[in-house]
């Protein structure tokens, strides 16, 4: 598709669009904006707009604001976008402790959902438990905007050598 006929699409959506419609189009550009400029790494940051840092006590966190792009039919957060954030949290808190060599990829994750992810944001919190050679292991909990815990889960990560 080229930027002519992308142009017409949008403005054929945009023609019949509903004002949550677009809210969640004028959300997805503002993400693609973000990763052009290097806010974001990942298309999958951009398009969540989370926001990272490491806590004061060691452990790393992830906001990600709710909001309609990444709601289930039931007008909650997908599950699998929880699932995402907890894999995110984590895998992004193993990379950054690794030297610039080496990378992590999630090998195997456990998730419990606890409560439907409601409010306005999602915060993930992640903690390394153990650091090997080769694996490193990982538990992380989410919690909404008023602090209830919505999900924990765990993973592994393998230790590779990046390319």
């Amino acid at each position: 598709m080229d930027c002519n006929q992308l142009l017409e699409s949008i403005e054929d959506y945009l023609s019949e669009a509903s004002p949550e419609e677009v809210d969640v189009l004028s959300s997805i550009l503002e993400g693609l904006k973000g990763k052009k400029h290097g806010e974001y790494r990942s298309y999958i940051s951009a398009l969540t707009m989370d926001r990272r840092r490491f806590l004061d006590n060691g452990d790393y966190e992830v906001r990600l604001p709710i909001q309609p792009l990444i709601y289930n039919p039931l007008n909650f957060v997908h599950g699998g976008i929880t699932a995402t954030l907890l894999d995110t949290a984590m895998g992004s808190f193993v990379n950054q402790s690794l030297p610039e060599h080496l990378a992590a990829v999630t090998t195997e994750m456990k998730v419990n959902y606890l409560k439907p992810g409601t409010g306005k944001e999602l915060i993930c919190i992640a903690s390394i438990i153990h650091k090997g050679t080769s694996f490193y292991v990982c538990e992380a909990k989410v919690y909404n905007d008023k602090n209830k815990l919505i999900a924990s889960g765990s993973g592994s990560f393998f230790i590779i050598k990046r390319n």
